[in-house]
């Protein structure tokens, strides 16, 4: 059995600053008391109930349900052992939403607003589960492996069932080189950059050859053979 599974896809709704800041500074609280329970005034206590309380008036939920979808993040938050601002955490937690699209990246486990424990790995909008003792390096590799194994796959499959591909399309990405589709694939996220379909996908020059495009993954995107067949043969 392949030591990579893709299991669910998964998507992220980055979490909006003020939000992220507000449930940040209550959790920053708590922390503080179980530390140091002598030192909390009533004052203190008393401001942030009052942000407890604006909170879950503004957004309707827990605020720990927020801390979570921030600290699943936890092991590129705190990358070092020194303090953090609240400001630093929110950055680096949207700098690692974007960063799952491009590479293969780890989640803390949470049932909930339990910690399981472990980690999950996820890329391009799905989880991977993987099994045996590997590195993080080469946990990145054998997902990479595992996402341009289903690209092929699929390609295959559409030269196989895509009948209506007219021979000069055919010729035309055959001259693709394979780095550059693979390329493509994981930019794409093995999808129609137009749609989102996943079906019929095909190589298409953005400026066609005729016209002095060329064959670099800049000018060259996943299409699904309906956005495909709609595009004007000129250069938009």
């Amino acid at each position: 059995m392949p030591p990579v599974k893709k299991v669910k896809p998964i998507s992220f709704q980055v979490v909006e600053e003020p939000k992220a800041i507000l449930a940040l500074q209550i959790q920053s609280y708590f922390e503080y008391k179980r530390k140091t329970p002598m030192v909390i005034t009533d004052e203190q206590t008393r401001v942030n109930t009052e942000k407890v309380n604006d909170f879950e008036k503004t957004y309707h939920h827990s605020y720990l349900d927020t801390v979570i979808e921030i600290w699943k993040w936890y092991s590129y938050i705190l990358p070092e052992k020194r303090d953090y601002s609240i400001e630093e955490i929110y950055k680096t937690y949207r700098n690692c939403i974007s960063r799952a699209d491009n590479e293969p990246m780890k989640l803390v486990k949470y049932e909930g607003q339990k910690y399981i424990g472990g980690y999950e790995w996820v890329f391009k909008g799905c989880i991977y589960e993987v099994k045996g003792f590997y590195s993080d390096d080469e946990i990145k590799l054998l997902i990479l492996e595992d996402f341009d194994r289903e690209r092929k796959c699929f390609e295959k499959l559409n030269v196989k069932f895509n009948q209506t591909v007219n021979s000069g399309a055919t010729y035309e990405r055959s001259r693709i080189p394979e780095n550059i589709r693979i390329e493509v694939w994981r930019r794409d996220g093995g999808k129609c950059a137009r749609c989102g379909s996943r079906e019929k996908l095909e190589y298409d020059h953005i400026v066609p050859i005729s016209k002095g495009g060329s064959n670099t993954a800049r000018n060259i995107e996943l299409l699904c053979e309906k956005c495909n067949r709609s595009k004007s043969n000129n250069v938009v």
